[in-house]
C-alpha cells in the first residue's frame, strides 16, 4: 500500500506539472521607465520554441516597442539584438511579437519602450521549460503513412525502371535475363531503403527519448511532521521528480523569504495557510504549523533560484490534531478558516474581521479562460472608507488562485505572476554583481521592503488557463494582523 501511495502521488504530481502549476503564461504590470506597460508572455510548450509576447502601453506618446530574449547564463551582453514589435491593427497601443527561446532554464524578456519622453526598459522573467510533446493526430498520422508508402513505392519503381527498361535499346525485347537483373537491383534498393527507414526511425526515437528526459515536472517537497504538546513541526525535503533536473542553482530570498508555503485542506478548501519555512540546509525547510484543523492538505511551495528560475514544489500531507497552543515560527505567517465562501459577482463582499470588509470591484462577465483579466478588490474599514494598507511582504496584497481539481495553482501580486527577486537577479547579473564562482552576492539580494502605506483598492492581472471553478484567497494587512478574504468564481 505504501508503494501504491507513492506511485499514485507521483502520477498526481505529473498531472499538475508545469512552471507555475498549470498556469505557464506570464503577466506583468509595471513601468518601462516612465511608460506604464502590461506585458503578457506565453511561453512555448516545447524548447526550442517561439514565445508570444503582447505589450499594452499605458501612455499615448509611445512610438516604438522592442523585445529581446536574455538567457540567465549569457546576460544582456550575450543576448541577440532586440526585435521591434508590430502594432496590432485596430487595437489602441497594443503591440505583438515573437521570440525564440533556445535553451532550457531562466530567461527574461527585456521590453524597451521609446517615445517622446525618452526610452525605458523593464525585465520580465520567463521560465523556458519543455512541458509536453506535440503529438500527431491520428488523421495526420494516417496521411503521412500513406504518403510515405507511395514515396517508397515510387522510388522503387524508379530504381527498377533505371536498372531495367531504361537500359534496353530501342527495338530489343525486355527478356528474362534483363528482368531478373532489374529485380535483383530493385530488391537491393528495397533493402537499402528499409535500412535507411529503420535507421531514421531509430534516430527519431533516440531524439524523442532525449527530449522526454528534458520535460519539466514540478519538484516535490517530501513532508514529515513531528508533534509534541506545544509544536507541530513540518520538515520539507525538496527534490526533483523528473529526469530533467530543474533545481541546479541555490535558492534566493523572495520578499525576504526563502520559501512561500501554502497549505489548503482538501476537498473542502476551507482551511488555508501562507507560511514561510526556514531553510536549514540547501533544500531542507522547517516551519511550525499554526492553528489549522487536522485533515488532508495539499501543499504548494514557491521557490526562486539564483539563476532567476521560479519553481513550485508540491505534495500532500495528513495534518494531525494539535495537542496544545501553537505559535507561528514567522511573524508574517497567516492562516484562515472559511466555512462559508463568497461567490464573485457584482457587489460581492467578504467579511475580514476587525470590522474590515473586502469587496469584488471587477467585472465578473470578463472572467473567461485564455484571456487577460483584472481581479479587482477594495478593502474598506468600519466607516466604509477605502482602507490604507500596511505592506504585506512588500506588496499591497497577495492572492492565491487554485482550481478545484488542483490542476491550476498560482501565487499572484498586483505586479502580476512574476517574482520580484527574479527581476533583481537578472539586473544584478547584468551589473556583474557576482562572486568569482558565479554566485550572486548575498548582500545584493537583500532588498528593503517598502514601509509606506498602500491603497486598499488593488488589482491582480491574470490569465485563467482553462474554464472551471476556482477559489481565490486574498491577503492584506490593514493593521498588524494579516486578514484573508476568500472568494469562489466560475470561469467560462
Amino acid at each position: 500500500m505504501r508503494r501504491l501511495g507513492a506511485v499514485t502521488l507521483s502520477i498526481a504530481i505529473a498531472i499538475v506539472a508545469s512552471a507555475h502549476i498549470g498556469s505557464p503564461n506570464v503577466v506583468f504590470d509595471g513601468n518601462a521607465g516612465v511608460y506604464p506597460v502590461r506585458v503578457i508572455v506565453r511561453p512555448p510548450e516545447v524548447v526550442p520554441g517561439l514565445a508570444e509576447v503582447i505589450v499594452r502601453a499605458g501612455a499615448q506618446d509611445v512610438e516604438r516597442v522592442s523585445i529581446r530574449p536574455v538567457f540567465w547564463r549569457t546576460g544582456a551582453s550575450g543576448a541577440p539584438a532586440g526585435d521591434e514589435m508590430q502594432h496590432v491593427t485596430g487595437q489602441d497601443r497594443v503591440y505583438t511579437g515573437r521570440l525564440w527561446l533556445m535553451a532550457y532554464g531562466a530567461y527574461s524578456v527585456y521590453v524597451t519602450v521609446s517615445g517622446s519622453r525618452g526610452s525605458g526598459t523593464v525585465i520580465v522573467p520567463v521560465n523556458s521549460l519543455a512541458t509536453g510533446r506535440l503529438a500527431l493526430s491520428p488523421a495526420l498520422s494516417a496521411i503521412l503513412v500513406v504518403l510515405g508508402a507511395l514515396l517508397v513505392a515510387g522510388l522503387l519503381s524508379i530504381v527498377r525502371a533505371a536498372a531495367g527498361e531504361s537500359l534496353v535499346p530501342p527495338g530489343e525485347a525486355f527478356d528474362a535475363t534483363k528482368r531478373r537483373r532489374a529485380n535483383v537491383v530493385t530488391a537491393t534498393g528495397a533493402a537499402v531503403l528499409a535500412l535507411a527507414i529503420f535507421g531514421g526511425a531509430k534516430w527519431w526515437k533516440s531524439e524523442d527519448g532525449n527530449y522526454q528526459r528534458r520535460i519539466y515536472g514540478s519538484p516535490a517537497a517530501d513532508p514529515t511532521i513531528s508533534v509534541d504538546a506545544a509544536h507541530r513541526t513540518l520538515r520539507l525535503v525538496v527534490h526533483d521528480t523528473a529526469r530533467f533536473q530543474a533545481i541546479y542553482s541555490p535558492v534566493a530570498p523572495d520578499h525576504g523569504k526563502m520559501m512561500h508555503l501554502f497549505l489548503v485542506r482538501l476537498p473542502e478548501m476551507d482551511a488555508f495557510a501562507h507560511l514561510h519555512p526556514v531553510q536549514s540546509d540547501s533544500l531542507v525547510f522547517n516551519t511550525e504549523i499554526p492553528a489549522l484543523p487536522a485533515g488532508h492538505y495539499r501543499l504548494f511551495g514557491d521557490l526562486t533560484l539564483e539563476n532567476g528560475l521560479s519553481l513550485t514544489v508540491t505534495n500532500t500531507i495528513e495534518l494531525p490534531e494539535m495537542k496544545g497552543a501553537v505559535a507561528p515560527s514567522d511573524s508574517d505567517d497567516a492562516w484562515a478558516l472559511s466555512p462559508s465562501v463568497v461567490r464573485i459577482a457584482p457587489g460581492a463582499v467578504a467579511t475580514l474581521g476587525n470590522a474590515y470588509t473586502m469587496a469584488w470591484a471587477g467585472d465578473s462577465t470578463s472572467l473567461v479562460a485564455n484571456g487577460t483579466t483584472d481581479l479587482r478588490f477594495v478593502v474598506r474599514d468600519a466607516k466604509g472608507a477605502v482602507a490604507q494598507l500596511q505592506p504585506y511582504l512588500g506588496m499591497a496584497a497577495h492572492a492565491v488562485v487554485l482550481r478545484d481539481d488542483e490542476s491550476v495553482f498560482i501565487h499572484l501580486h498586483p505586479m502580476g505572476t512574476v517574482a520580484a527577486i527574479s527581476q533583481r537577479v537578472f539586473a544584478l547579473r547584468d551589473l556583474g554583481d557576482t562572486t568569482s564562482n558565479g554566485r550572486l552576492r548575498s548582500d545584493s539580494l537583500a532588498a528593503t521592503m517598502p514601509a509606506m502605506s498602500m491603497s486598499g483598492a488593488f488589482t491582480f492581472p491574470y490569465e485563467f488557463p482553462k474554464p472551471g471553478r476556482y477559489r481565490i484567497w486574498v491577503q492584506v494587512r490593514p493593521e498588524r494582523q494579516v486578514l484573508t478574504g476568500t472568494f469562489d468564481v466560475n470561469v467560462r
